[in-house]
């Protein structure tokens, strides 16, 4: 094998194993995800959509990713493609609808005082586990960071392919 053909077997095996190595992180986040989600399902009386955010944004991706197919020359099928379209939308929203509910009552939680009897104003009714809170507060901020990445890199992508 002469040089050149190693150094082209070493890239792709490296960008193999990047990609799955991606996979299997965003796969064990997401089981990560429903398990604290489901362990905290009651510990958020702040906000109670909080483990349920943290349940549905895990198992969304792990059953949508089973629905892209492609043919021979590697373009996706209908279904696929409607399926990939929807579930894109659905986790744009959810994400959204997360950063609602999870960002603002972090900020209360780590910056306000409980109510109390001596205290009355400034403070916040109800409590959250600190455990279910900062990793809700941490995945929508990863989510938020894959999502600008990922339009990112299909913008450059499309730009490149489309536009020279």
């Amino acid at each position: 094998m002469c040089k050149n053909d190693f150094c082209v077997a070493c890239g792709t095996a490296s960008v193999m194993f990047c990609i799955i190595a991606i996979v299997l992180g965003l796969i064990g986040l997401g089981i990560t995800k429903i398990v604290l989600g489901s362990m905290y399902l009651h510990d958020c009386s702040i906000e109670r959509m909080i483990p349920i955010y943290l349940i549905v944004s895990g198992v969304v991706p792990l059953l949508f990713s089973g629905f892209s197919r492609h043919d021979d020359e590697g373009r996706s099928l209908g279904f696929g493609d409607c399926c990939g379209i929807f579930a894109f939308l659905f986790n744009v929203t959810w994400l959204v609808c997360g950063s609602i509910w999870v960002y603002p009552n972090y900020g209360k939680l780590t910056h306000q005082v409980p109510c109390s009897a001596i205290v009355t104003s400034g403070c916040y009714h109800g409590s959250c586990n600190m455990t279910l809170l900062r990793f809700a507060f941490a995945m929508v901020t990863i989510d938020w960071l894959c999502f600008g990445i990922g339009v990112g890199m299909i913008s450059y992508i499309y730009v490149k392919a489309f536009c020279k």
